[in-house]
């Protein structure tokens, strides 16, 4: 690289890049379609995506960014899959505010296998019918335990990438590449783990997704929308028929608490309550399945706002305040203009501070 390079990208200037990268980077751009990269943590995973977007751009090529890693994730905020385009953007760009936002709602894949997946496959495809085909696709640190063997190879099923990129310090990738096989002449390849790499702590993760989530909820107004409009995700709400003003009330009675909302689907009961009594957790013994939901535990939880089509538009956070039945309000960046257009929450299982602080 030289030195107009580096003065046009700055994140090259800092790179310590294997011959091992160049080459690998050569045959993505030769070959282009979709490139996998895998590994552990702190092996290196996004620099690597980043120099292979680099590499395409440089020749000339529209790649796309897709960043699977919802814990420290550089597209988007975490808990949200992200993608970039690059042109527009240029190589380095890590956008708290990319082209496309998937949400998840967790900072683990471990326990959303099926939505890391399906949004995976999402995000390629947007990046496709943008006619990109130069797509890397930087996944999470998962690859050991169940959850990651589920993961990856159902990714790579989906996603039919003729290059896998692994990135190990020994042979921790090896069972996890043969599960991912070799369908279509699919061809993987592991690389070593640049020098540069280093090992973070547990708190500096932490430190690293409460800062990412500060400085997305900087520019966050409070959203009221209308509740006739939306549908909930996430919980078991908006799954069943709604219940009658006498059937409410009488739940109200037997439970001794206010009940503010309740579906039946013909299997349960969802009843959403003021708070939980005593004779809540005696009536979810019972014979009759009874799921119980409180309003207040639903304060400062993260969400998901989603489209018509169910795109993610922007995360929020559902602020406290007494239900009312007709609208709830949200801290959100999305603009005012676009509010109007959504149409289903999904509540996450994380609660944070308005300035980021995950919250237990």
């Amino acid at each position: 690289m030289n030195r107009q390079s580096q003065e046009i990208f700055p994140f090259l200037k800092n790179l310590d890049i294997p011959p091992e990268w160049d080459e690998a980077a050569a045959r993505f751009v030769k070959t282009g379609r979709t490139c996998m990269v895998i590994g552990g943590p702190d092996t290196g995973k996004s620099t690597l995506s980043r120099y292979l977007i680099y590499r395409a751009f440089a020749a000339g090529k529209p790649a796309a960014l897709v960043d699977l890693d919802v814990g420290q994730s550089h597209l988007g905020p975490p808990a949200a899959l992200g993608l970039a385009l690059f042109p527009p953007r240029f190589p380095g760009d890590d956008s708290l505010f990319p082209d496309g936002l998937y949400f998840i709602g967790q900072t683990s894949p471990v326990g959303a296998v099926l939505e890391v997946t399906v949004g995976c496959r999402t995000l390629a495809d947007q990046a496709l019918d943008q006619g990109v085909r130069h797509i890397v696709v930087n996944t999470s640190g998962l690859v050991q335990g169940p959850a990651a063997f589920r993961l990856k190879p159902a990714q790579a099923e989906l996603l039919r990438p003729p290059l896998i990129l692994g990135l190990a310090r020994e042979r921790e990738l090896d069972c996890l590449l043969q599960a991912m096989g070799t369908r279509d002449g699919r061809e993987a390849c592991v690389l070593p783990v640049s020098a540069l790499s280093t090992r973070k702590s547990m708190e500096a993760r932490r430190a690293y997704r409460e800062a990412r989530f500060r400085e997305y909820f900087a520019r966050a107004r409070r959203r009221s929308l209308p509740l006739k409009k939306i549908s909930w995700r996430g919980v078991p709400l908006s799954q069943g028929r709604p219940l009658e003003p006498e059937e409410i009330e009488r739940y109200a009675e037997i439970l001794k608490t206010p009940v503010l909302l309740g579906e039946a689907d013909g299997r349960r009961v969802v009843l959403l309550l003021e708070e939980m009594t005593a004779e809540c957790h005696h009536r979810a013994a019972g014979e009759e399945k009874l799921v119980f939901l409180t309003w207040q535990s639903f304060a400062l939880r993260l969400v998901g706002l989603l489209d018509g089509q169910c795109r993610t538009m922007g995360l929020g956070l559902l602020l406290p305040g007494p239900w009312n039945g007709r609208s709830v309000t949200v801290l959100t960046p999305v603009a005012a203009q676009a509010a109007p257009q959504v149409r289903f929450l999904h509540v996450g299982k994380l609660r944070l501070s308005p300035d980021g602080r995950e919250l237990g």
